[in-house]
């Protein structure tokens, strides 16, 4: 791959132990919309189980991240993975590949990764984050998230997150679930599947039409509103606005948020629509490392109102919303 080729596609696949993430990984290597897909799994414990359970003919060969704690092993290993299959892909010791899919431990937090790609200027030239997709198990998914601060920030970092083995539990135990989940994570993708074989297609319905991309779901429309939702482990908090701001005012008003709460913000999400651009801007970070603005081709929807959520482990991302609409609400 040249460095003026656009940069290839990866789908981060988390969730917590047991929810199942190795199965719809299987069942996404055999969807036709997936082939050409290279593999990068990331287990705990010195033998790699998972890599020998997703061999595909005619892909690259899974390769393993062993024992890999993520805080500390994976980021590295991350860089070095993706340089390695760059380089084989370009050499031709592996088959080609349309895109990367990266298996994390059921234990890990995926900020450290998020922020990876953001850091990271070879990856940002030959790679690009496209989605965060995390399951949660349909049964012991709400225990999980209250226990487990993995699970929460895992949940907390999607753009789309599978409820799996909802067939396995009662109606109104996944109704109280997802309701949980859009607490946690109310920009994300909520998808419900009895089994992986339905959830793989259930995944692809929010990607075909934007190019592997997830977007902040449609919670209604409205001028200058917003709310916050919290549990024990994560706070969101989330603004739809119909003014349409100049982007140096937005890009502006963000860094002197961001910079009073440095450390404390865990996501920072939006879709904008912009003064003197016809198409949405994109922002996405992770702690206190924002990708570049983006462009989308198009509108997801006939909704062109703003719209941006904030995710802390305490109060900062409602304060740091507080502040930014005291800001920005003004301008109009």
């Amino acid at each position: 791959m040249s460095d003026e080729a656009a940069p290839l596609p990866v789908l981060l696949v988390t969730g917590f132990l047991g929810a199942g993430k190795t199965t719809l990984i299987g069942r996404m290597l055999d969807d036709p919309a997936f082939a050409g897909s290279a593999l990068l799994v990331n287990e705990v414990g010195e033998i790699g189980i998972d890599q020998e359970l997703l061999v595909r003919s005619g892909s690259p060969p899974p390769q393993l991240l062993a024992n890999g704690c993520v805080c500390c092993v994976m980021n590295d290993d991350l860089g070095l993975a993706l340089r390695d299959l760059d380089l084989r892909r370009r050499d031709g010791s592996i088959p080609p590949f349309a895109r990367v899919i990266v298996e994390t431990t059921g234990v890990a937090d995926p900020a450290p990764i998020l922020a990876r790609f953001i850091a990271d200027g070879w990856i940002q030239r030959h790679f690009v984050l496209s989605a965060v997709i995390t399951l949660v198990d349909g049964v012991l998914g709400a225990e999980t998230l209250r226990s487990q601060p993995e699970a929460a920030s895992q949940a907390a970092h999607a753009d789309a997150i599978l409820i799996s083995k909802a067939d396995l539990a009662d109606v109104d135990a996944i109704d109280r679930l997802r309701d949980l989940l859009t607490a946690t994570a109310p920009h994300a993708t909520i998808l419900v599947a009895g089994s992986e074989e339905a959830a793989v297609g259930r995944l692809l319905e929010p990607f075909r039409l934007l190019g592997l991309r997830a977007l902040p779901q449609d919670h209604g429309h409205g001028h200058h509103h917003g709310h916050a939702h919290e549990h024990a482990l994560v706070t969101t908090a989330s603004w739809r606005f119909d003014d349409v701001l100049p982007w140096p005012v937005i890009a502006g008003a963000l860094d002197d948020v961001v910079t009073a709460h440095r450390g404390r913000l865990m996501r920072i999400k939006g879709l904008l629509r912009v003064r003197d651009a016809d198409r949405p801007v994109v922002i996405d970070a992770v702690q206190d490392l924002f990708h570049p603005p983006r462009l989308l081709d198009r509108w997801p929807s006939d909704d062109r109102s703003s719209r941006i959520v904030m995710i802390s482990r305490d109060t900062s991302s409602e304060d740091a919303m507080r502040a930014l609409r005291h800001t920005l609400a003004p301008m109009n």
